[in-house]
């Protein structure tokens, strides 16, 4: 954690003034934020892992530079002194962002929905000609990814606790890769996706967006990818009844809100056919592979814990079987 000593030493590199407080970030586990308050005003301050390398953060820097030329609301990185948009100090990687003021996503505010659809069309558009981007990784939500998840569950549940779920979870995915195979994903529209969409990593001002935040996930991918995470995590409704209080996801879509961002974001950058009709398959693919991962990551858990998050998993897959058609209708541009 950013100490107070750490962070009136990397303030000496600055001309910000004197530092009068600091709060750690409540948000992130990637690195090391720290709210601050100086003499001048009030800053974001925060110290890179190591793992990400100095590379990778003169691209993310690169790529929030370029995003500001074009009018995008991204943090501003402030340069230092010497002019550098970091300080290293002990082969650690500080950086100083002004901070922005606002309040969090309000799942009472629908028509924050419609503004995150218009503001991720900004991004996507923005970010279309961004030059030389980085190598593009292994896709994010490919259903024949999903394979080597349950694989590795099956040899690892010895006393087959999991049998069941696992076989129907086998079953599922080898319809998902019928739906969406991989030169389909691969022929959707890709582009460098932020790759983080979710509540936490967008600021808001009454309905509207006043920043997006967080750019460490950036990557070439499809651009449905943004989509796609942003509608799991805040297009949808209150849990029903026999939800799940130890899945993965909150609960299933809403169909209104889905409508609400969609429709935003085709307003300005409208979605081909190849992706309105892949967009079922990744949601479920989100879906599946989230429950499958949290399984993989607690090995030590009870049965019955695997089991109910193995079986959120299944009842999204079951909803999106109803609501399919719906979801399409939804995505479609009109």
């Amino acid at each position: 954690m950013l100490t107070h000593d750490d962070i009136a030493r990397v303030l000496a590199y600055y001309d910000v003034g004197e530092l009068r407080s600091s709060r750690p970030a409540s948000h992130g586990a990637i690195n090391e934020t720290a709210f601050i308050e100086t003499t001048v005003g009030r800053f974001v301050i925060r110290r890179n892992r190591r793992q990400h390398g100095l590379q990778a953060v003169r691209l993310r820097h690169r790529l929030l530079e370029w995003l500001h030329q074009r009018g995008f609301p991204a943090p501003r990185v402030l340069p230092a002194r010497n002019g550098e948009p970091v300080v290293i100090l002990n082969d650690r990687v500080y950086e100083l962002s002004v901070f922005i003021i606002g309040d969090e996503f309000n799942p009472n505010r629908p028509r924050q929905l419609s503004d995150i659809g218009r503001v991720l069309a900004s991004y996507h558009r923005a970010v279309s000609d961004f030059p030389d981007p980085p190598p593009a990784p292994l896709p994010r939500y490919l259903p024949s990814s999903l394979g080597s998840l349950t694989e590795r569950l099956i040899t690892r549940d010895i006393l087959g606790d999991l049998t069941n779920a696992l076989h129907w979870y086998e079953r599922r995915i080898a319809e998902l890769r019928r739906q969406l195979r991989d030169e389909a994903y691969a022929a959707l529209p890709h582009l460098l996706i932020h790759g983080d969409i979710h509540r936490d990593n967008l600021i808001f001002r009454g309905d509207a967006v006043a920043a997006l935040i967080d750019y460490d996930q950036i990557g070439i991918d499809a651009r449905l990818v943004d989509l796609v995470d942003g509608l799991v995590d805040m297009a949808i409704g209150a849990p029903p009844p026999n939800w799940s209080m130890w899945g993965v996801y909150r609960a299933p879509l809403d169909i209104e809100r889905v409508k609400l961002l969609l429709s935003a974001y085709n307003a300005i950058a409208p979605l081909s056919t190849r992706e309105v009709n892949a967009l079922p398959a990744m949601l479920e693919t989100v879906w599946l592979q989230g429950n499958l991962r949290r399984v993989l990551s607690t090995p030590d858990a009870d049965p019955d814990y695997h089991l109910e998050l193995l079986g959120q998993g299944r009842w999204l897959s079951e909803w999106m079987d109803r609501y399919r058609e719906q979801v399409i209708a939804a995505a479609m541009v009109y």
